[in-house]
């Protein structure tokens, strides 16, 4: 019974995650953010080992917000360039160096 969830969520819910995907990528404004969190047996790291959560979401003008969560298991650059990659506009963040190696369409506001 514990793999339903994980069925549901890659063959179900996974084709409702692309349109948001799609969605939030058409907005002017997204925020963006990080945070670390530790998978038991992954492929190559320790439990111990950090792995990331990365989060973009709508800016809060919209009266429908999306937010979505992009798991990684590292933080370099290529991780903020592989979700937002058809993005233009702007991207409020932290001051995290990765985020000013975005592709010159995109335009880096900090918070």
């Amino acid at each position: 019974m514990s793999n339903w969830p994980l069925w549901s969520a890659e063959h179900l819910l996974a084709p409702v995650y692309d349109l948001l995907h799609q969605e939030l990528l058409k907005r002017d404004v997204l925020h963006a953010d990080e945070t670390t969190l530790q998978v038991l047996h992954e492929p190559g790291k320790t439990a111990q080992s950090n792995s990331y959560m990365w989060l973009y979401r709508t800016s809060g003008d919209t009266d429908r917000p999306i937010v979505l969560y992009d798991y990684r298991p590292g933080r370099g650059a290529c991780c903020p360039k592989a979700f937002p990659k058809d993005f233009r506009g702007y991207l409020h963040t932290d001051g995290y160096d990765v985020y000013r190696r975005l592709p010159d369409e995109i335009t880096v506001v900090g918070c």
